[in-house]
C-alpha cells in the first residue's frame, strides 16, 4: 500500500498485510522528488498518481521503486492547471481529479497525463461542486465527495454526467460533516466522514446507508479526523489524520484489525497522513 504522508511531504510504501515499512520518497519542495502537502493517491498497479496539492500538480511515479515518471500542472483554471487538487482515482485508462478550489472534476489520460474533459463550477446544482475533495470509481461510475455541500455525488465516467446524490450536513445515517476521500469495492462505497470522526459504508447502486464506525478519540474504534479510506476488497485502510496513524479494518463489518503510527517523521510515524491506496 502507498500513503501520502501529507505534512511530512512524502510518499510511504508499506505492506498491506501487516502495515510494515518498505520505502519512502520525498521532502518539502517543488523538485521531481519533492512534494508540498501531497494528499490524494491512486494506482493502476504499475504507476502511482499523486495530487501534489500545494504545488498544484499531478505527479506520476513507479510503484516498484517510487521513482519519478512525469508531472502536469501549475496554478490556475486552464485545462492543464489546478488549484489545490485533492482527490484522484483511475480506471486504468483515465485519471479523475477533484480540483478542489476550482470546484470541478477533471478527466485526463493516465498514459501521458493529457487533458480529456472537465465538469463543474462553484455552487450546489447537479453540475456544480463546492470544494470537492474526494473521488473514486468502480469503472462505470464516479463517486465524488462534494465536501462543502456535505454530499456524495454519483456521475458517469464516460462523459462525467450527473446520475444521483445523497447527503446533507449533519451526523445522521444519510448525512455528512466534511466528507473527504472515499473508495469502492464489490458494490460498496467507503467514505471518510472527517468531522464526524467516522467511516461510513454505503451501497454504490443507490448510495443508501449500510453501516458506520467511529467517534472522536484514540481507541481502536475511534478516530480524530478521518481523511481517507482505501480498500482492497477485504480490508479498508483509514487515514486517521490527527491521530497520525493508519488503521486497518474489515470491509464486511468495519471491525478493527490493527494500526500503525504516531506523530513524527520516522519510518513508523506520520504527520497527518492524507491519502492511501492499495494494490
Amino acid at each position: 500500500m502507498f500513503i501520502s504522508d501529507t505534512y511530512n511531504h512524502r510518499i510511504v510504501k508499506r505492506l498491506s498485510s501487516d502495515l510494515s515499512y518498505v520505502a519512502q520518497i520525498g521532502t518539502n519542495g517543488s523538485g521531481d522528488d519533492q512534494f508540498a502537502y501531497p494528499r490524494g493517491i491512486c494506482t493502476d498497479g504499475v504507476c502511482l498518481y499523486i495530487t501534489d496539492s500545494s504545488n498544484n500538480r499531478i505527479v506520476k511515479r513507479l510503484c516498484s521503486n517510487l521513482s519519478y515518471v512525469a508531472k502536469i500542472g501549475s496554478q490556475g483554471s486552464g485545462d492543464d492547471q489546478f488549484v489545490n487538487p485533492r482527490g484522484i482515482c483511475t480506471d486504468g485508462t483515465y485519471l479523475y481529479i477533484a480540483d478542489y478550489q476550482n470546484h470541478r472534476i477533471v478527466k485526463r489520460l493516465c498514459s501521458d497525463l493529457s487533458y480529456v474533459a472537465k465538469i463543474g463550477s462553484q455552487g450546489s446544482g447537479d453540475d456544480q461542486f463546492f470544494l470537492p475533495s474526494g473521488i473514486c470509481t468502480d469503472g462505470t461510475y464516479l463517486y465524488v465527495s462534494d465536501t462543502s455541500n456535505s454530499r456524495i455525488v454519483k456521475r458517469l465516467c464516460s462523459n462525467l454526467s450527473y446520475v444521483s446524490q445523497i447527503g446533507t450536513n449533519g451526523s445522521g445515517d444519510d448525512q455528512f460533516d466534511v466528507p473527504l476521500r472515499l473508495s469502492t469495492a464489490d458494490g460498496y462505497l467507503y467514505i471518510a466522514d472527517e468531522e464526524n470522526n467516522r467511516v461510513k459504508k454505503h451501497l454504490c447502486s443507490d448510495l443508501s446507508y449500510i453501516a458506520k464506525i467511529g467517534s472522536l478519540g484514540t481507541g481502536n474504534d475511534e478516530f480524530h479526523f478521518t481523511v481517507d479510506v482505501a480498500t482492497d476488497g477485504s480490508y479498508i485502510y483509514v487515514c486517521d489524520s490527527e491521530n497520525h496513524r493508519i488503521v486497518k479494518r474489515l470491509c464486511s463489518d468495519l471491525s478493527y484489525i490493527n494500526k500503525i503510527g504516531s506523530q513524527g517523521s520516522g519510518n513508523n510515524q506520520f504527520y497527518r497522513p492524507g491519502g492511501a491506496c492499495v494494490i
